[in-house]
């Protein structure tokens, strides 16, 4: 095993298996929030984002506190086995796999939220006009 003055090894793997589970939980929030978004269900949409914030503070707590290895190179680091190494590394891609998907998703979200947004937009300037139409009417009809 290597020593050098790394941090403890056990805190970056339980660090980064920590971070994989928070980021599991934000994958399955990510696709609630989708189908939340599709069903254009406001109530539940809203509870859930509480919710995902939480999990988003919780996400950055852990990433604060791997950011004393992020200066450290891979050979640098000890193990208390090869296992140990390999299950921390696969743990840290399955995270960057996680990321993307997290954002793939809720960049599904923001497009159907946004068209969402777009359609009621158009809506009430139509009612708008319908209105405007309906007042010059009704003067018209008053004259």
């Amino acid at each position: 095993m290597n020593q050098t003055t790394s941090p403890v090894p056990e805190s970056f793997a339980t660090l980064m298996r920590t971070m994989q589970s928070v980021l599991e939980r934000l994958l399955a929030v990510s696709e609630r929030q989708l189908m939340f978004v599709q069903n254009d269900d406001e109530v539940l949409l809203n509870q859930l984002l509480g919710h995902k914030m939480k999990l988003f503070d919780e996400r950055e707590r852990i990433a604060r506190r791997l950011d004393s290895y992020r200066n450290i190179p891979e050979e640098e680091r000890c193990w208390n086995s090869e296992t140990e190494k390999q299950e921390t590394q696969a743990a840290r891609d399955r995270c960057q796999q996680l990321l993307q998907e997290i954002l793939r998703l809720d960049g599904q979200s923001i497009q159907i939220r946004s068209e969402q947004i777009e359609t009621v937009q158009a809506q009430l300037r139509r009612m708008k006009q319908v209105g405007r139409l309906h007042a010059a009417y009704s003067k018209q009809k008053k004259e």
